[in-house]
This record gives C-alpha cells, sequence and structure tokens, in this order.
C-alpha cells in the first residue's frame, strides 16, 4: 500500500509540476518593443510541402514584426526539393533561395544572403506563436547576452503526452545547458562568422551528427564571445513529430504511416 501511495504521489507531483512548467512556457511577453537591432530570420526548408505554409505564416503574424516591419526581413532556403516547397515559399517570404541537399549548406547559405545584424534561425515543420519573436529577442538588450534559445512543444509526437514531453524537454536542457535548438534560435551574425559558421563537412544526413553540429556544439562555440541564455517561455511548436517517431525509430518506419516520409532515404 505504502509502494501504491508513493506511486501516484509521484505521478500527481510530476503531472502538476509539467503543467506547472507548460503554462510558464505559454508565458509569452506580450509589451511589443522594437528590437535592439535588424533581424534576418532564416527558415530552411526540404520537401516541407504539407507544413511551411502554416510555419511560414505564423512568422508573418509575430506581434513584433506587425508593429516593427522595418527590422525584419524573412528568408527561405529551399535545400533542392521535389515537392511545392519552392512554390509555396515564394508566396510567403521576403526572398526564396536554393542551396545544394544538406541543412547546415541552407543555413549557412541563407545567413550569407541575409542583410540584418541578428540572426533567427526557424524550421518549416514548426508554429511560432504570434509573441514567440517578441520574448524570444528580449534577453539581447542585456549586452552580455549573444545568443538565445527557446524551447520546443510538440502536440502531434505519437503516444507521448504533452506532459511527458515537457519533461524529457527540460530533462535534455539540464545535461545539455548550452543547447541551441535548431529551429528556435537568436544569435549575433558577426559573432557567428567569428566562430566559422556552420561545418558542412560533417555528414549531414546522420541525425546524431547533425544534432551535435547544429545544436550542442553551436552552443559551446558560440557561449565563448558571450552568454548564451535558455528562454523557458519562447516555446514553439513541433509539427512533424510522426515524421520524427519514423525517423527515430519510435514507429516501424517500413508501416504505412511511415511509407510517405521516405525514412532512411531522405533527410534534411
Amino acid at each position: 500500500m505504502n509502494l501504491l501511495n508513493s506511486i501516484i504521489f509521484g505521478s500527481l507531483s510530476t503531472l502538476a509540476a509539467s503543467h506547472i512548467i507548460e503554462n510558464e512556457m505559454k508565458n509569452y511577453d506580450t509589451d511589443v518593443q522594437p528590437p535592439i537591432d535588424t533581424v534576418s530570420i532564416i527558415m530552411s526548408a526540404y520537401n516541407e510541402e504539407d507544413f511551411i505554409e502554416k510555419a511560414a505564416l505564423s512568422i508573418r503574424n509575430q506581434s513584433i514584426i506587425k508593429a516593427h516591419p522595418e527590422y525584419f526581413e524573412f528568408i527561405i532556403v529551399d535545400n533542392d526539393s521535389t515537392d511545392k516547397t519552392s512554390e509555396l515559399a515564394n508566396q510567403l517570404a521576403d526572398k526564396v533561395s536554393k542551396a545544394p541537399r544538406g541543412k547546415l549548406n541552407a543555413k549557412n547559405h541563407g545567413i550569407n544572403l541575409s542583410r540584418n545584424n541578428i540572426i533567427v534561425t526557424t524550421d518549416a515543420d514548426v508554429f511560432y506563436p504570434q509573441h514567440w519573436l517578441n520574448t524570444l529577442l528580449k534577453p539581447l538588450r542585456d549586452p552580455n547576452i549573444i545568443g538565445i534559445s527557446g524551447t520546443l512543444l510538440d502536440y502531434s509526437f505519437p503516444n507521448i503526452p504533452t506532459t511527458l514531453f515537457v519533461i524529457m524537454s527540460l530533462a535534455i536542457r539540464t545535461i545539455y545547458p548550452l543547447q541551441m535548438y535548431g529551429g528556435n534560435c537568436a544569435f549575433y551574425k558577426h559573432i557567428f562568422y567569428r566562430m566559422g559558421m556552420f561545418n558542412e563537412n560533417i555528414n549531414q544526413f546522420d541525425a546524431n551528427e547533425m544534432m551535435n553540429e547544429e545544436e550542442f556544439d553551436f552552443g559551446k562555440k558560440l557561449s565563448k564571445f558571450g552568454n548564451v541564455v535558455y528562454k523557458i517561455n519562447a516555446p514553439c511548436v513541433h509539427l512533424g513529430g510522426l515524421r520524427t517517431a519514423c525517423r527515430i525509430g519510435f514507429k516501424n518506419k517500413y508501416s504505412k504511416e511511415c511509407a510517405k516520409y521516405n525514412i532512411g532515404k531522405e533527410r534534411f
């Protein structure tokens, strides 16, 4: 009975804590002020016709962009897609360009193409709530801060409740406090160039190598030039949970659900 009570109490405590954390994540900063410098938003996309319209429109609808459009540009880099990604992008971005396959190629290309001093990287399978960007950029008012990472919510990942996803996200953040989530971060362009940009010579079709370079090693390199911080209340919402589950083996990649994603054949 004592063991059962402990399990019930632990489960309820975890559930309550995760709800509190999720509510804090959604506590966006709605006090819209102009950014401290000009901002280029870079979105890399490869075969994202299912999601890119929702992702790009959510960027267009950001409160800070609507209030101060003169500070912003929105660039979509098509990573040599074979679907309607490029066609849709041309209707949604300020600039659209193509880069050779490989997500890091696309990111470096987009940043080189940008004309502004702050870079925000986004993904084409993510929805960005209207006050997300306003909240993400606020820490740059501190001159000691050079990089910010928001976090990720996912209501589409099969068989994992959002509460558990929240706890898992924070656990990863505790282990890797300098992680810069690739689809939700901001940093200064001149620092990015000083640290040597993203290394395009890694295997860009290996998910582990990609995560190390794009998120974990990037945060470490960036932190050598200033403070890198985590903004818990600047989350975005991942839309491609099923595809991710197929890719990492949580779902059978040979199943009918996963078949259209070409798992093992196409990525980034």
